[in-house]
């Protein structure tokens, strides 16, 4: 174990479509949250980040595991990516960060093993 998810936003794809209809949507609240099919939620979301408004997507937040060899790898994303946040244990650290951070993170790092993990966690039509 490297790299372990232990807990990610519940329904994270469901959660950043409303924020995202909230934006653009006078419905209420709970309409939103019912109104729309998993498809419906998928296909908003691709438009949505394909446009570049891609702080819907901060509401979706991961907390990991990571082993301690990847310390270096760690904090050199800490050093460009301020709002990740590290927790140092005795034998790992926690790491959270939102999927904003994550997709930045692929697209601009993407030859760090810890970058590489986090593509396991993110659904396939968000990375570029």
């Amino acid at each position: 174990m490297k790299v372990k998810l232990l807990s990610s936003t519940e329904n994270f794809i469901k959660v950043i479509a409303t924020a995202a209809r909230v934006c653009y949507s006078g419905l209420p609240l709970e309409e939103l949250l019912s109104r729309y099919s998993e498809e419906d939620d998928i296909s908003l979301i691709k438009r949505v980040v394909g446009m570049g408004h891609l702080s819907v997507v901060e509401h979706a937040v991961f907390t990991f595991e990571v082993d301690r060899e990847l310390k270096e790898e760690l904090f050199k994303i800490l050093m460009e990516k301020p709002y990740l946040k590290i927790s140092e244990r005795e034998s790992s650290f926690i790491v959270s960060l939102n999927l904003r951070t994550a997709l930045e993170l692929i697209s601009e790092m993407p030859e760090l093993e810890f970058v590489n993990s986090l593509k396991e966690f993110i659904p396939g039509f968000l990375i570029p």
